[in-house]
């Protein structure tokens, strides 16, 4: 007898994941807790989606690891594809004034930079925290002027710096009275997109164009980006790592151990979750 027979079946329809902090590990690994818990899950017929703030082609790699994976939402959720990207569910853009008063408020706080286009990343500087995202992304961006880059169709802005430094900038009325879609994805990056921009509203047009509801969809994430898709999920949960507002978020919270394998036991708390008689 097989695992996916020996397993109660889910009265989930598909899974949402988010990559950094919750499928990938510290140190940006996919652990074989986490491998198995996605192995099963598709042998029981459930869509695998990864929902993630990186540009699809940072996703990739990590993606190609998996054959389960048949969807991805990327540039926080600006962007939702097949993962061969030949047929596109949603696709969000900043508007070209917001997307220049977006850039110059990162240059006027002497904030590194990041621009997920549709043809790729860019980034108006070089330096340390470019450095730093390369290597989270897998991607280096490509240098450009901001009157090159306001000519693409731009999913999301990224401004780098230390946490303190966001911390304060975090008060300033740019981002805080913003009428767009802005976020604070890591303590040390801030991101802000067009208002239609969300990993919700990308898994929307997704959770449709499968054919399901979206009670028939669970999330797993945990960070405050990924509080938008737990509000559309039938189910969510939250690493045991998670921000306090994703935790409280969340409809459970995983339980604690190896951050490497938070993914997989949440996968099983769900399971026991409706298990429950």
């Amino acid at each position: 007898m097989s695992q996916a027979s020996q397993t109660p079946p889910l009265p989930i329809k598909a899974v949402a994941i988010d990559l950094d902090g919750t499928l990938l590990a510290p140190d940006l690994s996919i652990s074989d807790a986490n491998r198995a818990a996605i192995e099963q899950l598709h042998a029981q017929g459930v869509h695998i989606i990864l929902a993630s703030g990186r540009h699809y082609l940072s996703m990739l790699p990590h993606a190609r690891k998996l054959p389960q994976i048949e969807y991805m939402v990327s540039a926080q959720g600006g962007y939702a594809s097949d993962i061969e990207n030949t047929h596109t569910i949603f696709e969000s853009h900043l508007h070209a004034d917001d997307a220049t008063r977006a850039l110059e408020f990162g240059l006027k706080n002497e904030l590194a930079i990041a621009i997920y286009t549709v043809s790729g990343i860019y980034t108006l500087s070089e330096g340390p925290w470019i450095d730093y995202y390369s290597d989270l992304a897998g991607i280096r961006p490509t240098l450009t002027t901001p009157e090159e880059v306001v000519k693409e169709a731009i999913f999301k802005v990224v401004y780098f710096d230390t946490d303190e430094r966001l911390d304060e900038l975090e008060k300033d009325p740019f981002l805080k009275e913003s009428k767009l879609y802005t976020v604070r994805s890591l303590k040390n990056i801030f991101e802000q997109a067009n208002p239609k921009t969300s990993k919700r509203s990308a898994l929307e047009a997704l959770v449709k164009h499968l054919g399901i509801d979206p009670e028939q969809l669970a999330a797993f994430g945990d960070a405050n980006n990924d509080i938008p898709m737990f509000e559309l999920a039938g189910f969510s949960v939250a690493m045991d790592h998670a921000w306090p507002a994703a935790r409280e978020a969340a409809t459970i919270v995983a339980p604690e151990g190896d951050p490497a394998e938070s993914f997989a036991r949440g996968v099983a708390a769900m399971r026991k979750h409706f298990s429950k008689p």
